[in-house]
């Protein structure tokens, strides 16, 4: 979502995802690609945000060790 966006749309939006995800058509359908499907306690805006704040913190230090240039 852009920055901004109203928490309320935030949380409208990641609850129809949710409930989608529960969905047990969804969730065979995405068993025969071969995905996961996060745990109910992953499928939070916050804890996305969370995860990427951990990841860019493990991984920048790396990138910039290696000298790692976008092309």
């Amino acid at each position: 979502m852009p920055r901004g966006t109203p928490d309320t749309v935030i949380e409208r939006l990641n609850k129809a995802v949710r409930d989608a995800l529960a969905d047990p058509k969804v969730r065979q359908r995405f068993a025969d690609l071969g995905q996961e499907i996060p745990s109910t306690e992953q499928q939070t805006a916050g804890w996305l945000a969370e995860f990427q704040k951990a990841e860019v913190e493990k991984w920048v230090p790396l990138v910039k060790a290696a000298k790692v240039k976008a092309n």
